[in-house]
């Protein structure tokens, strides 16, 4: 312990940034020395579950303590300025303004994060209002924003600019935000790197958002909400990841210089959106479909769908097993190497009918005879007629090694053993099996 204490503060303080405020302030016991550290602590990470207590959890006294904790530190807090801050708690209806009195306390030229994680049980509107100087401030380089109760509001006077120059994380989950703000935010960002946005809502006079960022390389869009919106338009050259669910506010979404994706997931309904961005991602390396996008898969005529040149995974969620878009997206997929069928889990128990019947290919796919090796099927409920496409795979998988199956014991009494004696062209191929609920 001598010889940690005789370590430089700078040295000290840099290895407590790496844990969470409430342990830091536990390392008090040791010596006086570190309770003098805590004060100029740079890194301040709050977490409510950290601070819970079993009896009093769920009473407005607990919650209320550990508010009174963070303002304790934040009030004693000295030089230097603070460079992280996270927060992670759940409201009460009167915390808004303590909780706004936080972030003007940590505002200011050194800041480099600002991490808020509000949740409420509370109904009403969001109250949370994120003060102007927030996307003013030069050297902000994370900001996550996220909570129904979290609002953007619009720059308090015509001085009150937008300035990120510095941001390159930008989060924003179940925020509220002011007519125009965000694509106002949006055109500050010069060097942003990575953006979140997810359930974000605001009313639109605008009908068009662009996303268009020389810089951005992870793009993650999930339900907007507006009341106006027509088009989104994604514009973003050095884009590696790219992740886009259930944008069905957008009538139209057009999309550009998407040419250096190496990973994408779509869920998306719109099957002229989809195909859209099929095209611009056609030498994309790993692709996921969520089961909006696969549901028309089957009724899109084959000389539609991009031939994936560079594609090695492919993962697939279904509602049901419909072989026709699986064998359509094989024959497009020259050098794929692992296949993942991912089945959703109902309420309510699988039709076995709702699987069409197996159609024997015209042609055998090349990646099944040269490049596919795992094949993997997740939560299946398994049907008879599915067996003559797994039937088809193990006699044409010339380099398959392995076909795992994660499947429901109860009702699928000797399948496994069925399976397991189909023939197989690859010698090194291994079945394997798991219970769908593992």
């Amino acid at each position: 312990m001598d010889t940690i204490s005789d370590l430089p503060d700078c040295i000290l303080l840099h290895i407590l940034s790496f844990l969470p405020t409430k342990t830091v302030f536990l390392t008090t016991v040791l010596s006086r020395r570190w309770t003098h550290l805590c004060h100029h602590l740079q890194h301040l990470h709050f977490d409510q579950n950290q601070f819970r207590n079993r009896n009093t959890w769920s009473d407005f006294s607990a919650k209320k303590r550990f508010l009174d904790i963070v303002n304790w530190i934040l009030s004693r807090h000295k030089a230097p300025p603070i460079r992280t801050f996270r927060l992670t708690c759940d409201l009460n209806q009167s915390d808004e303004y303590t909780v706004e009195w936080f972030i003007r306390k940590v505002l200011g030229p050194n800041l480099e994060e600002l991490n808020l994680q509000l949740s409420s049980n509370c109904c009403s509107d969001p109250k949370v209002a994120i003060p102007n100087g927030v996307f003013s401030c030069t050297s902000l380089v994370t900001l996550r924003l996220n909570g129904c109760h979290v609002r953007i509001p619009p720059p308090s006077a015509p001085s009150c600019r937008y300035h990120l120059p510095s941001l390159k994380t930008l989060q924003l989950y179940y925020v509220k935000i002011s007519d125009g703000n965000l694509e106002e935010i949006l055109s500050h960002c010069t060097a942003l790197e990575t953006l979140i946005l997810g359930h974000v809502r605001q009313s639109f006079v605008k009908v068009q958002l662009s996303i268009c960022f020389p810089s951005l390389k992870s793009l993650h869009f999930k339900s907007f909400y507006g009341d106006a919106l027509r088009l989104l338009v994604i514009d973003t050259p050095s884009l590696k990841r790219l992740d886009i669910q259930f944008v069905s506010w957008f009538h139209e979404i057009r999309v550009r210089n998407l040419h250096n994706v190496d990973e994408a997931s779509i869920n998306i309904a719109q099957q002229s959106i989809v195909l859209e961005f099929l095209v611009e991602l056609c030498r994309i390396r790993i692709l996921e479909l969520g089961f909006l996008t696969v549901d028309f898969l089957p009724e899109v005529p084959p000389h539609r769908i991009p031939e994936f040149t560079c594609l090695h995974t492919l993962e697939l969620t279904v509602r049901c097993f419909d072989t026709r878009y699986i064998m359509n997206m094989l024959q497009k997929c020259p050098i794929l190497k692992l296949l993942a069928i991912v089945f959703i889990i109902t309420n309510h128990k699988m039709d076995p009918d709702q699987s069409p019947k197996w159609e024997h290919p015209v042609k055998v796919p090349t990646c099944l005879a040269s490049h596919l090796q795992v094949i993997e099927i997740k939560r299946y409920f398994e049907c008879r007629d599915d067996r003559d496409f797994f039937a088809y795979v193990l006699q044409h998988g010339l380099v398959l090694e392995s076909l795992d199956i994660q499947v429901d014991n109860t009702r699928s009494k000797g399948f496994p053993e069925e399976l397991s004696l189909l023939p197989r062209s690859s010698k090194a191929c291994q079945i394997n099996f798991c219970d769908v609920y593992v």
